[in-house]
């Protein structure tokens, strides 16, 4: 019968801090309201309740909450889902720790640079425009009016976003932010537009027209290429966004053949598997219970405990199951890190887990809300500590500073000299107002952060938030996952005993290829033999996979062979030969109707370059933490192989994800206890499993990274890797030069403030005016400076993380080169304010070195200016001439061919090493698919670990 919804809606709620707290106490509200309004018969009394949690963003998860009915004669209230979901907010309201939010997938949407890249070319065409228009009519008052009104227009049209926030600021007396500064630029530079236009309506010179109508547009146009780079750098951290179960599972389906059990069926079920023995066969019991017809299509939030759920190959399991019917194999890595396995009947299956089986039928024991996916994703999308916003309140108040400094200095200076007039303030104020335009503080204060993100991503690291390019601690604790973020999930076969034949690797060929399944050393024994001539028979039989998972043993075109570690071998009376085993491989023994014939030896595939990075980190003094789920056996083993770069004692293994929480808690407490300070401590992981401990280490304001952006657990770090870790040296590093960088910026601005005061007192004691050009100079120069100041942080990235750099673009990068720059400048306007004081005039400095010591001073100064500005020169020339000369190296992968099947002489008889016990992890036979031809690869439930 079809369900009649009452009850619908998305909501939104933050607040959300793990799933047996938070989580806990909003289910039992929603049920406890869902009962009450039961009770008040607001509800029919076959109502359901289903709640279906998803992750949208950052502390932010989405319940699609319905309630339904069967009673299709019940008629409900009208404001029957609004009263329900006011009552819900209210009682939230009341506990203080959840609430309800806005939809924040509106932010999650990418943004067109179209406005963008509109508002730039308006800019360009208007500058176009003013400069065609002044060359071709002479000058007169309506030319002045027109391309006045043309720069006004235009930056009034092009800045609208910032003076329309500006306004709704002021009202909320919100001013301390780039807004403010930005809009103060645009109303100054209009003033100055006007003033001039005023007091020279004859614009007679190209330098007044650039400086008083195409220079506004200059501006406004880096602003608006200043947010065309904020929009693509935050496209670029959206894509890392969550958007719902379905980024994180896009192979779980919206909706599921399932079948809903009822109580009676339900006891029947449970009773049948209580009784059953796990050898019989599962259709013969589960064959009375339920057909195919009973099956319908349910939507994947419906999904709840007691339900048979039918899922096909390539599906996700959506809630946490038990194998019912059929035999298949499970994918688990994005939830636990464990490889592929078997899954037969009655054996548990996580939620989460992809089917690479046949189709199979399970038995839900849990609803979506309380499934292993849930449980996990409440801990890793937990809700951030509110930070109070940095206030701009300092920057704001410098900027204030140096207007106030400037007035008080053309209004003092001229009165103590004796040539005060009212106009010479005007032209005072106006030009200080110029030269220290708000527009370049904004550009100096954003742009350096914007491009330090930008080019990060453009080499493959992307920073979460801003916030990040700030974080300049010294790094003392790094703990690391094992599989997929130092290894690369792969395993190869190193070599092995000269005693194995031809033919016995056939047959250990034979037996993984069909009983191997995905488990890396499977396929390591598998790939070893591939591509050599298939055998003839084929036939595997009696495949017996061990109990305690450490090995199997098959008949194979009719001889036993038996393949495990020394424990198994041990058990199966097997008598192995006493050797040493070469450190870093796990042995696999092989035997031969029950005769020992050799061992292989298998290799782990560490990522490339890991082991010169440990070593790297190791030096500097930095404490290595390896925390794996794998056992102790393997991660040892794998130490080994890496030269022991990890102390034995900081080699945590067999940790599940809670156990990896608790163990990142209890070193986070005892870091604080030391006395140090958590922000050095850095978590690296890559899958759903390591998302929790990455929210603990984030929490306490520490780095989380994922090794690659497409790893699950990047959309719960703070930082994804370019699948290096060589960037971990330079973090710091950047972000310091970041913060040195804005500051120099900062200095830059001030610089040119005191440069135009010097130019007031110099020009009252000689009793003229400053010059329009001044200002107007003062202000190129010193946007000049910011622009390739900035740019410095492109070159520094570049020079941190390419694998080749040049000389040139080293000393580009460098405090050098914009000293240069600084100094240059500073003798010149020197130069020309000896000249000036010298002259009684304003006059451009000239080499003299006989008219006087003022002179000959103010002509040293040009020629060392000269020199300056030539090595500047010099420098950027040879950098633009070799910079597409300079190609990074391309790194290959490493080799991992086997070149032999003789065992090297590096292996020597004597005593059985501890790491003779390493395990190894097997898989059952492939199954033919109904709707394929191919062979699909099913596991049957065992594995060969210790």
């Amino acid at each position: 019968m079809t369900k009649k919804i009452l009850v619908q809606k998305q909501i939104f709620i933050s607040g959300i801090m793990c799933h047996n707290g938070c989580g806990f106490t909003l289910d039992y509200i929603l049920n406890d309201l869902f009962e009450e309004f039961k009770n008040k018969k607001d509800l029919p009394s076959d109502a359901e309740l289903s709640v279906y949690p998803q992750p949208e963003k950052l502390g932010v998860h989405s319940l699609e909450i319905k309630i339904k009915t069967e009673e299709e004669a019940f008629i409900p209230a009208e404001n029957l889902n609004a009263s329900f979901f006011e009552e819900l907010n209210e009682r939230l309201v009341e506990i203080k720790v959840l609430q309800i939010t806005d939809d924040p997938r509106k932010a999650q949407i990418e943004t067109s640079g179209t406005v963008n890249w509109i508002n730039i070319l308006i800019n360009l065409l208007a500058m176009g425009v003013i400069a065609v228009l002044w060359f071709v009519f002479p000058p007169s008052i309506p030319l002045t009016i027109a391309l006045t009104s043309i720069s006004f227009l235009t930056t009034a049209f092009t800045a609208r976003e910032y003076l329309l926030n500006f306004f709704r600021n002021l009202r909320a007396k919100n001013l301390t932010n780039m807004t403010t500064t930005i809009s103060f630029g645009w109303f100054l530079s209009l003033a100055h537009t006007v003033y001039h236009s005023i007091m020279m309506p004859m614009a007679s010179s190209f330098s007044m027209a650039f400086m008083s109508f195409i220079m506004p547009v200059m501006l406004i146009t880096l602003v608006n290429s200043m947010d065309e780079i904020k929009r693509v750098i935050s496209n670029k951290s959206k894509k890392m966004r969550l958007q719902g179960m379905q980024t994180l599972f896009p192979e779980m389906k919206k909706e599921y053949n399932c079948y809903q059990l009822d109580p009676a069926e339900q006891i029947k079920l449970s009773e049948l598997i209580a009784a059953s023995n796990k050898e019989q066969n599962s259709d013969e019991i589960m064959q009375a219970l339920f057909t195919e017809e009973k099956l319908t299509k349910e939507s994947t939030d419906e999904l709840k405990e007691g339900m048979c759920i039918e899922v096909e190959r390539g599906d996700c399991f959506p809630v946490d199951c038990i194998l019912i019917q059929g035999n298949t194999t499970v994918d688990p890595s994005i939830l636990s890190g464990e490889h592929k396995g078997n899954k037969k009947f009655l054996d548990s299956i996580p939620a989460g887990a992809i089917n690479l089986g046949s189709k199979v039928k399970v038995y839900a024991k849990t609803n979506s809300y309380n499934s292993t996916i849930n449980q996990i994703l409440f801990r890793a999308n937990r809700a951030r500590e509110n930070k109070a916003p940095e206030s701009n309140s300092k920057f704001s108040y410098l900027y204030t500073g140096l207007i106030i400094a400037g007035v008080i200095a053309s209004i003092v200076t001229p009165l103590a000299f004796g040539v005060f007039t009212f106009p010479l303030l005007l032209q005072n104020i106006i030009g200080i107002l110029f030269a220290v335009c708000p527009c370049t503080i904004a550009i100096g204060h954003q742009l350096p952060s914007l491009l330090s993100i930008f080019h990060r991503s453009n080499k493959g690291i992307i920073l979460r938030d801003d916030d990040l390019s700030g974080h300049s601690h010294k790094i003392h604790t790094i703990v690391f996952d094992k599989t997929g973020t130092l290894t690369t999930g792969k395993s190869r076969v190193t070599h092995c005993s000269s005693t194995i034949s031809e033919a016995l690797w056939e047959r250990i060929y034979l037996l993984e290829n069909e009983h191997g399944g995905e488990h890396p050393i499977a396929k390591a024994l598998v790939n070893f033999r591939a591509g050599k001539p298939q055998p003839i028979i084929n036939n595997v039989s009696n495949v017996v996979h061990d109990l305690k998972n450490r090995g199997l043993s098959a008949k194979v075109q009719g001889v036993n062979i038996c393949l495990g570690n020394a424990a198994y071998f041990d058990e199966a009376r097997i008598k192995i030969p006493s050797m040493t085993i070469e450190p870093g491989v796990t042995p696999v023994y092989v035997a031969e109707n029950n005769r020992y014939k050799g061992v292989i030896y298998i290799q782990h595939e560490p990522r490339k370059d890991i082991q010169k990075t440990l070593d790297r980190l190791k030096k500097k003094g930095i404490n290595l933490i390896m925390l794996t789920g794998d056992s102790s056996s393997s991660a040892l083993g794998f130490n080994q192989q890496l030269n022991r770069v990890f102390a034995d004692e900081n080699i945590h293994a067999e940790k599940t994800p809670e156990k990896k929480e608790e163990f990142l808690v209890d070193l986070i407490e005892k870091t604080k206890k030391r006395g140090e300070s958590c922000e050095g401590i850095w978590f690296i992981g890559d899958g759903i499993n390591d998302a929790p401990c990455s929210r603990i280490v984030s929490d306490e304001g520490g780095i989380s990274c994922a090794m690659n952006s497409d790893d699950k657990a990047a959309f719960f770090t703070d930082i994804s890797l370019n699948g290096s870790l060589k960037y971990l040296f330079k973090h710091s590093k950047l972000n310091r030069f970041l913060e040195k960088n804005v500051l120099q910026n900062k200095w830059l601005i001030a610089y040119s403030s005191a440069i135009f005061l010097a130019f007031i007192i110099s020009f009252s004691i000689v009793g003229i005016p400053v010059s329009p050009l001044i200002p107007l100079t003062i202000m190129l120069s010193t946007t000049f400076f910011v622009l390739f100041n900035s740019y410095r942080i492109q070159l520094s990235i570049d020079n941190a993380l390419d694998k080749a750099s040049s000389l040139t673009k080293e000393l580009l990068a460098s405090d050098l080169s914009i000293g240069l720059l600084v100094g240059a400048g500073t003798l010149f306007i020197a130069a020309v304010l000896m000249t000036t004081l010298a002259t009684g005039g304003l006059a451009f400095p000239a080499l003299v070195f006989t008219a006087g010591a003022a002179l000959a001073t103010s002509s040293a100064c040009l020629l060392t200016a000269g020199v300056l500005f030539g090595l500047f020169s010099l420098i950027a020339a040879s950098y633009l001439l070799t910079n597409n000369c300079v190609c990074d190296s391309v790194e290959t992968d490493e080799d991992f061919s086997v070149h032999s099947l003789v065992e090297p002489s590096s292996v020597q008889e004597g005593e059985p090493s501890v790491f003779s016990d390493f395990g190894i992890r097997y898989a059952g036979p492939k199954i033919k698919n109904s709707s394929s031809n191919d062979e699909v690869q099913a596991i049957c439930g065992t594995s060969l670990t210790t």
